[in-house]
C-alpha cells in the first residue's frame, strides 16, 4: 500500500440509503469486505417517511438477508389499492398471488428511516458499519481498481484504495458524474405536494387509495400510526412551497375536491417536489457501478423506486462476491447491466403510463378512463397481472448472457424416447425458464420450530447440516435434481451426479438436492447430497419434471440453468461460464 493511501478495501460503497445498506449487508454476508460511506450524519430521520412500500420481491431479498422478521413486526401490511371517483369506488385491486408464488402476498408499509435502521443493525451484526459524515469527493479508476478521495469530519482528507467502487449515492451521484455516464430522460412539468398528516375519513387502512379529481388525483397511503396518512397531491395544479400552504392544499383535496369529506389535522412532514424519469446509459464502467437512484429515477406511482434499487443490490452482490473470491470470471459482472437496466426501463415506462392515466385533462378522456378502470377491475386475469407487476415477481432475466438450458427438440425427444419422451419434453418446456425467479412452492413438510408449512426457499437458501462453517460466507448455487414422475427410455441412475456433474473444485460452490417423487423411480442409495421428499408431487408438477431434469438456482433466487435429460457435458459447459 502506498504511503499516502489510508485504507484498502475490496469494495467502496458510496451512499448508505436502502440500496447501499442492502448491498453492504449482502457483501458482508457473502464474505466480502466493504467500506460504506455517506455524507449525512445518520439514517433518514424517522419523521420523514419517504419510501414507504416494500413489495414481495424485495421482501424475499430481505428474507435472505435475515431482516424481514423485524420489518414485519414494525411495519403495516396492506393488501391492495382502491380507486375512487366522487366518493364512489370504481376499481378494487386486491393482491391476488397464488400460494406457491411467494410467502409475502402483500405490500409492507414501512417508513424508509426504519428500513435503514433495521439494515444498519444487520450490517453491524455482520461486523460492518457506516462512516457517516464522510463524502466521496473524487476518484480515479485504473485496470486494477479505484483510488478515491473522501472528506471526513472536520474536512479531513482520506484516500482509499478499492478493487471496486459502487455508487449508491442518489440522484446527484458523484460516481455517475465521475464516470461520465449519460442520465437519459427528463422531468414531468407538474410539481407534486406531499404531507404526512392526521386524517379522519372512511378510507380503509388495509390499502392505498387513489382519489380521482377533475384535475388529477390525490393519493392516500396509511402510515403506521392509527389515523395518520401520507397524502400526495398529484394534480400538478398548485405551486405551494411552504408547509402551511402545502397543508392547506391537501386539506382542500381530501375534503371538498375529492368528495370524501376528509378532515386533515396537523402534518409531521411536508414536501414539494418535481418527478424525474431517467435511466443511465450503462450500469457498469470498468471498475465502478451505479445502483438505485444513481442509475434510475421515475415516478413514485406504484412504489417501485426503493424496491428496484434493493433488487439492483441483490443482483450485483453475489456476482461481485464470487469474483472477489476468485470463483468467477470478471465477465460475469457485465450481466449486472444487461439484467437490471431493462428492469429499470420497464418500471420507468409503466410508471409513466400510470402518470398519464392519473391526469388526463380532457373530460371525455377522463370519462373513458373511469369506464375502462371499472371494467378492467372486474377481470381476474387483469387483477393478477397488476398484482404480479406491483410485487415485481414478473421480473425475469431470460435474455441474460449468464443463463442457459439444454433440452432436446420435440423430434429428437420423440424419436429417441417415444411418446413418454415427447410428453416429458413438453411438460419441461412449460416449466420455469432460465432467468425466471425460483417458484416458492409450498412443501408438504412443516417447520419443526414454528409448525408452519415450509416453502422451497426454506430448503434452497438454508445451509445443509454438517456444512463447512466457512460456507456461510460464500455465495452458493443450489442444484435441484428431479427424478421425474415416470421412467423414460434410456433413463439412468442419478447416483453418478456427485462425481460427473459437480467436480471437486465446485463441491463447495454448488449444493445438490435430490427431489424424490411420491413413488421414486430408483432408490439412488449412493446419492451424497441432500434429499427433498415430494410426497404430493407438487414440486415435480410445478417444475414440469415429468422426466428426470435439473435446475441450477443462483444465490439471488433466479434460475441460472436447466436441463433435460441429465446431461453432464451440457452442465459442465454452462458451469465454465459462471465458475473459474
Amino acid at each position: 500500500m502506498a504511503d499516502w493511501i489510508d485504507h484498502e478495501v475490496d469494495v467502496l460503497v458510496a451512499g448508505a440509503g436502502p440500496s447501499g445498506l442492502s448491498l453492504a449487508v449482502e457483501l458482508r454476508r457473502l464474505g466480502a469486505s466493504c467500506a460504506l460511506v455517506d455524507e449525512k450524519d445518520g439514517p433518514t430521520p424517522e419523521r420523514e417517511s419517504r419510501a414507504l412500500a416494500i413489495h414481495a420481491a424485495s421482501l424475499e431479498a430481505f428474507h435472505r438477508m435475515g431482516v424481514v422478521g423485524r420489518m414485519r413486526d414494525e411495519g403495516r401490511v396492506a393488501h391492495g389499492f382502491g380507486v375512487y371517483r366522487a366518493a364512489s369506488r370504481i376499481l378494487d385491486v386486491r393482491l391476488t398471488l397464488a400460494p406457491d408464488e411467494t410467502r409475502f402476498p402483500f405490500v409492507l408499509v414501512l417508513p424508509q428511516g426504519r428500513t435503514e435502521r433495521i439494515l444498519l443493525d444487520r450490517l453491524e451484526d455482520l461486523g460492518g458499519d457506516v462512516e457517516w459524515g464522510t463524502r466521496l469527493v473524487s476518484f480515479k479508476t485504473d485496470l486494477g481498481g479505484v483510488t478515491a478521495e473522501l472528506k471526513g469530519g472536520g474536512g479531513r482528507t482520506i484516500y482509499v484504495r478499492a478493487k471496486w467502487l459502487i455508487g449508491c449515492d442518489g440522484a446527484r451521484s458523484v460516481v455517475r458524474h465521475g464516470l461520465g455516464l449519460e442520465f437519459k430522460g427528463g422531468e414531468y412539468p407538474e410539481r407534486f405536494l406531499l404531507a404526512d398528516a392526521e386524517v379522519s375519513w372512511g378510507l380503509s387502512v388495509d390499502e392505498a387509495s387513489v382519489v380521482l379529481t377533475p384535475d388529477g388525483a390525490l393519493i392516500a397511503i396509511p402510515l403506521l400510526e392509527e389515523g395518520r396518512w401520507r397524502l400526495i397531491d398529484a394534480t400538478g395544479r398548485s405551486d405551494a412551497a411552504t408547509p402551511d400552504a402545502i397543508l392547506a392544499r391537501v386539506r382542500e383535496l381530501a375534503g371538498p375536491l375529492s368528495g370524501l369529506g376528509g378532515r386533515v389535522g396537523e402534518a409531521s412532514w411536508t414536501s414539494s417536489f418535481v418527478i424525474h424519469r431517467r435511466v443511465v446509459d450503462r450500469y457498469r464502467a470498468g471498475r465502478a457501478f451505479v445502483v438505485g437512484d444513481a442509475a434510475h429515477l421515475h415516478s413514485p406511482a406504484g412504489g417501485q423506486g426503493m424496491n428496484t434499487g434493493v433488487q439492483d443490490a441483490a443482483n450485483l452482490a453475489w456476482k461481485l462476491a464470487m469474483v472477489l473470491r476468485g470463483e468467477s470470471p470478471e465477465s460475469i459482472l457485465d450481466s449486472y447491466d444487461l439484467e437490471r437496466r431493462p428492469v429499470a426501463e420497464r418500471v420507468l415506462n409503466s410508471t409513466d403510463r400510470i402518470m398519464r392515466l392519473i391526469a388526463p385533462r380532457n373530460p371525455l378522456a377522463r370519462a373513458a378512463r373511469d369506464a375502462a378502470l371499472a371494467g378492467l377491475g372486474r377481470i381476474e386475469a387483469v387483477r393478477r397481472l397488476i398484482s404480479r407487476e406491483m410485487a415485481e415477481l414478473s421480473v425475469s432475466y431470460r435474455r441474460s448472457p449468464i443463463v442457459g438450458e439444454s433440452r432436446p427438440g420435440w423430434f429428437r425427444a420423440t424419436a429417441v424416447e417415444g411418446a413418454t419422451g415427447f410428453n416429458a419434453n413438453e411438460s419441461f418446456r412449460r416449466g420455469p425458464k432460465p432467468g425466471d425467479r425460483l417458484p416458492d412452492v409450498l412443501l408438504a413438510q412443516s417447520d419443526p420450530t414454528s409448525g408452519l408449512p415450509m416453502r422451497l426457499s426454506d430448503v434452497a437458501f438454508r445451509e445443509d447440516p454438517g456444512h463447512d462453517p466457512d460456507a456461510d460466507a460464500r455465495p452458493r448455487h443450489v442444484l435441484l435434481v428431479f427424478q421425474g414422475l415416470r421412467p423414460e427410455s434410456g433413463a439412468f441412475r442419478v447416483d453418478f451426479l456427485a462425481e460427473e456433474f459437480i467436480p471437486p473444485h465446485l463441491a463447495g460452490r454448488i449444493r445438490p438436492i435430490l427431489v424424490e417423487p411420491r413413488t421414486p423411480i430408483e432408490d439412488s442409495p449412493a446419492w451424497r447430497g441432500e434429499r427433498l421428499p415430494d410426497p404430493t408431487n407438487a414440486l415435480h408438477r410445478r417444475f414440469g419434471a415429468e422426466g428426470a431434469c435439473l435446475f441450477l438456482v443462483r444465490p439471488d433466487g433466479y434460475i441460472g440453468f436447466r436441463a433435460r435429460p441429465l446431461d453432464p457435458l451440457a452442465f459442465r459447459e454452462y458451469a465454465k461460464r459462471i465458475f473459474l
